[in-house]
């Protein structure tokens, strides 16, 4: 995960019909259940709910609660945190170590379906799949350049006003980030001005920093 820059991931799980997003770990370490959610709690919200209407199990008006939790509630998505803390997982340490928005998906009532189940199980979940891996092409992309001699900067620290989480570029100088909201500030690591950027804006918009580095942004 540190060593190819991944965007999205789903875990997918058995045992339940829900999709959950991070954090996974409580805040406070003595408690089973609180609502933790990450300074992108919009785009996991989003992210988790697009795959839990598309899903042909959950959206279903005749589906029962697998257990004893009634996700329907909630449209059959939840914060994991609120739901039961997990220390250390994956959709944890996607976010806080790597740019990757990782949710896990619990695909079904049985933790262990029988190999003839399986062909509906993929029905169920064809849309969905499909749709999540669509929202990769949400929010800001873009390439980071030295103006000078139009070289990618790697390892530039892309910024959002409003939003208390960073991603850097990779090798390529490629840096991307799944937003929703209409605008925001964005910086690079330096001594940079601070530049305004729309996360719907098209390929090509040119922003100038304050040390002849230039941001090339673009949806």
């Amino acid at each position: 995960m540190q060593r190819y820059p991944f965007v999205l991931s789903a875990n997918l799980h058995g045992g339940e019909l829900v999709v959950t997003y991070p954090f996974d770990m409580t805040r406070t370490y003595w408690k089973a259940q609180e609502l933790t959610p990450t300074p992108d709690d919009g785009v996991f919200r989003w992210l988790a709910t697009v795959y839990a209407t598309a899903n042909l199990a959950m959206a279903s008006g005749e589906r029962r609660r697998c257990h004893y939790d009634d996700f329907t509630r909630v449209g059959n998505v939840i914060n994991g945190a609120n739901w039961h803390t997990v220390p250390g997982s994956m959709n944890d340490f996607s976010y806080l170590h790597t740019n990757c928005f990782e949710i896990t998906v619990e695909l079904s009532c049985d933790k262990f379906p029988h190999a003839s189940e399986l062909p509906e199980e993929w029905e169920n979940n064809r849309e969905s799949l499909l749709l999540f891996m669509e929202q990769v092409h949400r929010g800001i992309k873009g390439v980071v350049r030295d103006s000078d001699t139009e070289q990618g900067i790697p390892n530039a620290i892309i910024s959002v006003d409003g939003i208390n989480h960073d991603v850097r570029t990779g090798t390529g100088a490629l840096g991307w980030g799944p937003r929703t909201g209409t605008t925001g500030a964005l910086r690079g690591s330096g001594n940079f001005e601070r530049v305004w950027g729309d996360p719907e804006g098209a390929w090509g918009t040119l922003r100038r920093f304050g040390d002849a580095r230039e941001v090339r942004e673009g949806h």
